[in-house]
């Protein structure tokens, strides 16, 4: 089962911890809104869906000897929970997604985050309700827009 969602409503971001200014263990957390775009290959009306929900932790920033990652860039832990609705009309059921992965990328100077993959991708990790056997992954195609393509296997 394949179902697109994008984000309705600005994600809220509020820091939650902060062992050093910026550095590893920063963690904010977020919600935002989404809507139903498409479900499998059918298009959908783009109704209110249900939300996403979680946070992201800084895990590592490249100093100039890393060996592994370009200096400066970031590495976050991000764990996240879609919490959809039965919308009428539309095959979506009421359950929960739970996804995870790590992202990379650099902070441009105005502060806008670019990861180092075009396409964010995040395993998911289980769920509830009718998504109770889930497993696939989550593709993120352009975060700029926030669209988001779960591909679930049940």
């Amino acid at each position: 089962m394949q179902i697109r969602v994008s984000v309705v409503a600005p994600p809220a971001v509020a820091e939650l911890v902060v062992p050093r200014a910026g550095g590893p263990g920063l963690r904010f957390v977020f919600s935002e809104n989404i809507v139903l775009e498409q479900y499998d290959d059918a298009a959908q009306n783009n109704q209110l869906a249900g939300s996403h929900s979680g946070f992201v932790t800084t895990l590592r920033i490249a100093t100039a000897n890393d060996g592994l990652y370009p200096q400066g860039s970031h590495l976050f832990q991000f764990e996240s929970l879609y919490r959809f609705n039965a919308v009428p009309g539309t095959p979506l059921q009421k359950g929960q997604v739970i996804a995870q992965g790590v992202i990379h990328g650099n902070f441009d100077s105005s502060g806008f985050f670019t990861p180092s993959d075009p396409h964010i991708k995040l395993a998911i990790i289980g769920g509830t309700d009718p998504y109770a056997t889930a497993r696939g992954q989550i593709t993120e195609r352009d975060p700029a827009i926030a669209n988001k393509l779960l591909d679930i296997q049940l």
